[in-house]
């Protein structure tokens, strides 16, 4: 009972945290780290439903980035998958749905987890499959992970990595 309320409190803290300020149509598949990252909605009810299986061959990757690559910052980033849908994080979980995470400098985080929200885990909860990243000059890790809809990662499964150097 006390793991089943913790990890609800967990996950309205993170919920309650986010940004709910409304996209407009032309951001809300685009976004940039200068602005407010995602629209998380709140989550209907206190029941956690258990995080949905994986479909088999589901994968998620960079687009437009390649291992070993040099971008000049502000550099656009391109999400996609594959047997996934990519929705919005309004807490009510689907089957193969969710929504991507930018991990800078970081490794995925372990299923079922909450992916923190900070300037290292980037949320893109309006379903948004692009952004533009501005970093400073140096090499980079850069981790694609995918979450559910109350943010609740994947793990490893459906995540990739990719290192990148910014000029």
């Amino acid at each position: 009972m006390f793991r089943k309320l913790l990890a609800v409190t967990a996950i309205a803290v993170t919920i309650a945290s986010c940004n709910s300020e409304t996209k407009t149509a032309d951001t809300e598949k685009k976004d940039t780290m200068t602005m407010n990252h995602d629209d998380h909605g709140t989550m209907a009810n206190t029941d956690i439903p258990a995080l949905p299986a994986i479909p088999d061959g589901a994968k998620v990757y960079f687009k437009n980035l390649k291992e070993g690559q040099t971008v000049t910052s502000p550099f656009t980033v391109e999400m996609a998958s594959e047997k996934l849908s990519v929705d919005t994080a309004n807490g009510k979980v689907k089957d193969a749905s969710g929504h991507y995470h930018i991990l800078i400098g970081l490794d995925s985080t372990a299923a079922g987890l909450v992916v923190p929200k900070d300037s290292t885990h980037i949320h893109f909860g309006n379903a948004q499959t692009a952004t533009e990243l501005k970093l400073t000059p140096g090499k980079y890790k850069l981790t694609l992970q995918f979450a559910d809809a109350l943010h609740r990662s994947y793990g490893g499964k459906l995540a990739t990595s990719v290192n990148v150097t910014v000029k």
